[in-house]
């Protein structure tokens, strides 16, 4: 047990930050007084925070996004589930983008195709989940031509389909393939 010498309650070594430079080896202020002056400390000083942030970004425009980059590859897990946890925070947002690609999708599977063809359709994406089963490697249904690109739109169509990788489909996004390349060079 030890006592916190700003609100004077004695509380477990827990409550207390671990510190080699204290004779106790454990912070003089429990972790809810550290919080509090931490978060008053911010808050006195946020404009110029974030005026210092903002320039040091600006500044270093490349090594902010390199920076970025490897700590999301180091953090994937954390980073998946922050995104998992912001989907079910944001529920409305996660329908409503997704309404709008089914969407977009049927407006783009043109009535004149047959059942072979739209079986076709449903074989490539059972590929994608035998693919992921047997490799391990999540795979997804690519348009070859994306369906809301820029540049051009493709239709939901059986030759415009293609089974790859999500990491290849991810860093493809809504762009040609031949675009990627180009992208990819600079």
């Amino acid at each position: 047990m030890k006592s916190c010498t700003h609100c004077n309650q004695v509380k477990p070594f827990e409550a207390f930050y671990a510190s080699s430079t204290h004779k106790s080896g454990y912070t003089s202020w429990c972790k809810v007084c550290e919080s509090e002056r931490n978060k008053a400390k911010n808050q006195a000083n946020r404009d110029a925070r974030l005026a210092k942030a903002k320039q040091w970004r600006d500044a270093n425009k490349g090594k902010q996004a390199g920076l970025v980059k490897a700590w999301r590859e180091q953090n994937a897990e954390r980073v998946s589930s922050m995104y998992r946890d912001w989907a079910g925070r944001n529920q409305d947002k996660v329908n409503a983008k997704w309404m709008k690609r089914a969407a977009g999708k049927k407006s783009r599977t043109p009535p004149w195709l047959t059942s072979d063809d739209l079986w076709m359709i449903e074989q490539a994406y059972d590929i994608a989940v035998l693919r992921t089963k047997m490799l391990g490697i999540e795979h997804h249904v690519d348009h070859i031509i994306p369906l809301q690109g820029k540049s051009v739109s493709g239709l939901h169509v059986p030759w415009n389909l293609q089974v790859i990788t999500a990491r290849e489909n991810r860093m493809k996004s809504n762009q040609l393939k031949a675009d990627v390349a180009a992208l990819k060079a600079k």
